[in-house]
């Protein structure tokens, strides 16, 4: 068995097929579709086909992407894989394992800091040392739930023509937002797509929020639901234009379907409950549908520190000795690090404290997917003394799919 770059895309259709049904490769049209999709992506210098062969047959296969990640204040080089696929045959024999592996080494070696992915199987890759991400809901809700604000921004229909102020305005979003990753222009695809439309508004010329969404038909041509895909700001102005022309299609559509990483989205809304209308455990109302999607896993834990000796995890002046435990690569870390009212650094001195934990469990603590009490209750850390650290959590924020 070896890897190699990935060339015969015809054969990836063919095992991706295989292992993800749910895509629906049944037709030679779509295979030819899926196959120069894949060829496209790999002609990107930012992603890399990898395939696993015996002798001349692919085997296994995966698409790595390399990302830049705004981890709290500071941008860092990270690393995205996805499609990871082993034929039918060969599994249960370790293959993806090895995929893993691999990827996590070769972005090490190629100074990537975190590792990023979106799993088929959370509990798979929770073994692999990927921690939880964030908690992502949908609201779905009819648009006079929304409030109306008044504003005096500009609202224009955005097409490709927008390309450059659409992606400048992602970026400044992502500048602003811990968990962010920079997508290159073909990841603003959806600014041609024919089934979505997109919306921004703009402040003196500067566009300062857009979103993207697309109709879903219900049971007769007059009845539909809107379903946002895409929806950024960076001003509180352009993000209440926005809402306010959602309640302004009131008219028009049955539902608006709306996901969001704000876990208080519910008080933004006239009437919080979901258009099922349902109760759930006794006499609460159903809001939203929760779900937990991107995982992380820290490849370089130095590294990792040095990016974020800026950034306050807490209010405690405290010298922490980790004990962190990465099954996979067979690999244990132990250091001191000295947290000045929250900031940490490297310090010789002895520990005060000590905590364990695994690789996984430290990558969704460091990237403020959960806090130290919830780890050390859940029994996935063993804490010696409680610290007034990683409780006030900055949760990440991630759009991007891969």
């Amino acid at each position: 068995m070896e890897f190699k770059e990935l060339k015969d895309f015809e054969a990836f259709t063919g095992l991706s097929h295989r292992c993800y049904p749910g895509m629906k490769l049944t037709s030679a049209e779509e295979q030819e579709r899926y196959t120069e999709h894949r060829r496209k992506m790999a002609g990107h210098k930012d992603v890399h086909p990898v395939g696993l062969y015996d002798g001349g047959s692919l085997v296994g296969g995966y698409f790595a992407y390399d990302h830049k990640i705004q981890v709290y204040d500071t941008k860092v080089k990270g690393a995205g894989i996805g499609t990871v696929a082993v034929d039918l045959p060969y599994k249960k024999q370790g293959h993806a394992k090895r995929i893993i592996t691999k990827f996590l080494l070769d972005a090490r070696k190629n100074g990537r800091i975190l590792a990023h992915l979106y799993p088929f199987q959370p509990g798979f890759y929770q073994k692999m040392g990927f921690g939880i991400g964030p908690e992502l809901s949908v609201y779905q809700f009819h648009p006079s739930q929304l409030p109306t604000f008044e504003t005096t921004l500009d609202v224009q229909v955005l097409t490709r023509d927008h390309l450059d102020d659409v992606r400048t305005c992602y970026h400044t979003w992502v500048d602003q937002t811990h968990g962010a990753t920079d997508i290159p222009s073909y990841g603003f695809a959806f600014l041609e797509k024919p089934e979505q439309h997109t919306v921004g508004v703009q402040n003196e010329g500067k566009l300062e929020g857009y979103m993207s969404f697309e109709f879903k038909a219900g049971s007769h041509f007059l009845e539909n639901d809107l379903h946002v895909r895409n929806f950024f700001y960076t001003t509180k102005a352009a993000y209440q234009a926005l809402l306010t022309q959602l309640h302004n299609q009131k008219d028009q559509v049955r539902s608006v379907s709306f996901p969001t990483f704000d876990e208080d989205f519910s008080f933004t809304l006239d009437d919080p409950v979901h258009v099922e209308n349902r109760l759930i455990h006794s006499i609460y109302h159903k809001t939203a549908e929760q779900g937990r999607g991107l995982m992380y896993r820290i490849i370089d834990i130095p590294a990792f520190l040095e990016s974020v000796k800026h950034h306050t995890f807490g209010r405690d002046t405290i010298r922490i000795g980790w004990t962190v435990k990465d099954s996979l690569l067979g690999e244990t870390y132990k250091e001191v690090w000295q947290f000045a009212a929250g900031r940490p650094s490297v310090t010789k001195e002895e520990a005060e404290v000590q905590i364990e934990l695994d690789i996984g469990s430290f990558s969704s603590l460091m990237m403020g997917c959960v806090s130290l009490p919830a780890l050390e209750k859940a029994g996935k850390a063993n804490v010696s003394k409680p610290v007034d650290l990683f409780n006030q959590l900055e949760k990440p924020q991630c759009w991007t799919f891969f």
